[in-house]
């Protein structure tokens, strides 16, 4: 199993409970009966995500789940701060172009259509038949900057109408597992709402506390013996 996330505040707690379950470390691999959990912090970014995803999986196979966990902010606002959602669809939201009217164009509008692993609507999405979880679904989109200004916000709401919550990462991750053949698993633990920008409005604590819960009850039957 491969363990991903942008930072390792995000998800210290379950690889601090990891290590405490674990047979044995190979640096940054913890060993079980049954399994092997390897972690690796890719960076905050949708470039340094798939440079880490290049060269992981460049360097050999990863036998089990590809999992991903970070925090992210909600752009639904019937989604719960502090909620853990898994993400089953993901889109770059600013890759394109623009009008001389300020419009965004798709790539498919100018010409260069990026085929698979995209559907024709230029998202990326979960398999047919993809393992389920306990966690509700959600549709993903990532952004080079994150979203803090009202009138962009609503710009976003428009061209995105299905789009629900927003990272810097997640995109990045299902294209690299998805023109792999491997299946993604997203999670994302609400922070905030996408809003005019406002830090004390975020719940980072209440949103890493829940993220680890749910991780680590995802995990467990791969740490028993």
């Amino acid at each position: 199993m491969l363990l991903l996330s942008a930072t390792p505040f995000e998800i210290a707690p379950t690889v601090a409970w990891l290590r405490d379950r674990a047979i044995r470390e190979e640096g940054n691999v913890l060993v079980f009966a049954r399994t092997s959990v390897e972690v690796c912090f890719t960076g905050v970014g949708l470039p340094a995500t798939a440079f880490a995803l290049g060269r992981r999986l460049g360097s050999g196979p990863v036998v089990g789940p590809m999992v991903q966990a970070g925090v992210g902010g909600a752009l639904d606002p019937t989604l719960a701060l502090g909620e853990v959602v898994r993400i089953t669809s993901e889109r770059f939201a600013d890759l394109g172009a623009e009008d001389p009217a300020g419009h965004h164009l798709r790539l498919s509008d100018i010409g260069l259509p990026p085929g698979p692993p995209f559907d024709g609507e230029e998202v990326l999405r979960l398999p047919p038949g993809y393992a389920r979880l306990p966690f509700r679904e959600c549709a993903g989109y990532s952004v080079n900057r994150v979203s803090g200004n009202d009138q962009s916000i609503s710009v976003l709401r428009r061209r995105l109408p299905e789009a629900q919550v927003e990272s810097m990462e997640g995109a990045a991750f299902f294209y690299a597992c998805l023109s792999a053949g491997l299946e993604p698993v997203q999670l994302r633990a609400i922070s905030n709402y996408v809003e005019a920008r406002n830090r004390a409005n975020w719940r980072m604590g209440e949103a890493i506390g829940a993220l680890n819960a749910a991780l680590q009850q995802m995990l467990l039957p791969f740490t028993q013996a």
